[in-house]
């Protein structure tokens, strides 16, 4: 996630303030620059305070006190933001060009100084796409069905939703079971057929632009289709003969979803799935309801064995509904769901720190104070002190 310089991350450098501070810029040497770097290989650093803002486009604020240590921060220019005194800086443009206002008193020194590497932001490109739907197909089969196979220029996607499939592809055989998928790439000959049961199965055919190397992670493996990815290709066995142009698109977003969330199960556990589509159901119903029912009762002391109670769900369960789809355990969720409102009732300036806590259900100022700190690098009165809304 992008950050602001009006995070608290940025309070180590500087400090950000509204248009109706007292605390102005100085309007005695003031330059404004167009932005055009992608790349940095030299740092600013003044011996007084630095005040900017935006003046056109969208600009990132690259920082850090050390260039040796090569650590960086980025910070998306947000208001009038105080740059510190001694703190390296330079801006890259995040849009096609930017213009950025400096102002600081005539007498400031300002040094340029070279990084002997290279900074560049990260910039944000698609990985896959899907240039287009070529035909789908939701095929029933009966026991020992054999298709003697093919090969094409287009990828293939094969989708059990009941009974087994095999398929030998480049010699090597695989078993494709319910709620699994298979992918064939460009010109794979693959073959397919069922076994002692009857077989359902989702066969898309798309062209799909991706990389050399994405494209070997997905080929010639057999997925366990996470609960995002089943959800998503649910749209295709549901969709009948009469669908719009944008239902056409909806369905190439899905399938660039799947993609997408089989890359991603490279980098983290996959969801465990539901062994029905009831019980799926029933498993997103029970969740949707206990996260509503924790936001409506933020601001009341909320406990594992209360949720247990109320829902008639035991607390293993529990856990591991939320580890599956919310990717914490249920205390941790309540308490970082608190500790945000806490922010938003600190900027608000209604309450002293120890009413926060108590309005929060925290069982003490110290406690509460203590969970702030680990989570956003601060105390609450730190917080309040330095962040001007």
């Amino acid at each position: 996630m992008f950050s602001k310089t009006s995070s608290i991350e940025f309070l180590k450098y500087g400090e950000v303030f509204s248009s109706s501070t007292s605390q102005e810029p100085h309007k005695d040497h003031n330059h404004i620059i167009t932005i055009e770097n992608e790349k940095l290989t030299y740092f600013f650093q003044a011996d007084t305070d630095i005040f900017i803002r935006s003046s056109e486009g969208i600009t990132a604020l690259v920082v850090t006190e050390d260039l040796s240590t090569s650590q960086f921060d980025e910070f998306v220019v947000h208001r009038v933001v105080k740059i510190n005194s001694g703190v390296l800086f330079n801006f890259i443009s995040l849009s096609t060009t930017s213009k950025i206002e400096l102002a600081f008193p005539a007498d400031t020194t300002i040094r340029t100084i070279f990084y002997r590497g290279e900074y560049k932001h990260q910039k944000i490109y698609p990985i896959i796409r899907v240039k287009e739907l070529i035909a789908y197909f939701y095929n029933v089969r009966g026991p020992h069905y054999f298709f003697p196979g093919e090969s094409d220029s287009n990828w293939e996607f094969t989708f059990v939703d009941n009974g087994e499939l095999l398929s030998t592809v480049e010699d090597q055989t695989y078993k494709i079971s319910s709620n699994q998928m298979m992918i064939y790439a460009p010109n794979q000959f693959h073959d397919q057929k069922t076994l002692e049961k009857a077989t359902s199965y989702l066969t898309v055919i798309v062209d799909l632009d991706i990389g050399e190397e994405n494209k070997e992670i997905i080929s010639n493996k057999v997925f366990d289709l996470d609960r995002d990815s089943r959800q998503v290709l649910d749209t295709f066995i549901r969709t009948d003969d009469s669908i719009s142009p944008i239902e056409y698109n909806k369905m190439i977003l899905t399938i660039e979803k799947i993609v997408v969330n089989l890359l991603s199960q490279q980098t983290k556990p996959a969801q465990k799935m539901a062994n029905t589509p009831m019980q799926q159901k029933f498993e997103d119903e029970l969740l949707n309801e206990i996260i509503l029912y924790i936001n409506e009762n933020i601001y009341s002391p909320l406990y594992v064995e209360d949720l247990c109670e109320r829902f008639a769900i035991s607390r293993s369960s529990l856990q591991s509904l939320f580890r599956n789809y919310v990717y914490t355990a249920p205390k941790e969720y309540i308490s970082n769901l608190k500790l945000e409102k806490s922010k938003v009732l600190i900027k608000e300036s209604k309450y002293t720190i120890s009413e926060i806590a108590y309005i929060l259900g925290f069982s003490s100022i110290h406690y509460f104070s203590r969970r702030f700190k680990q989570k956003f690098g601060m105390s609450p009165t730190d917080y309040a002190t330095k962040f001007v809304d």
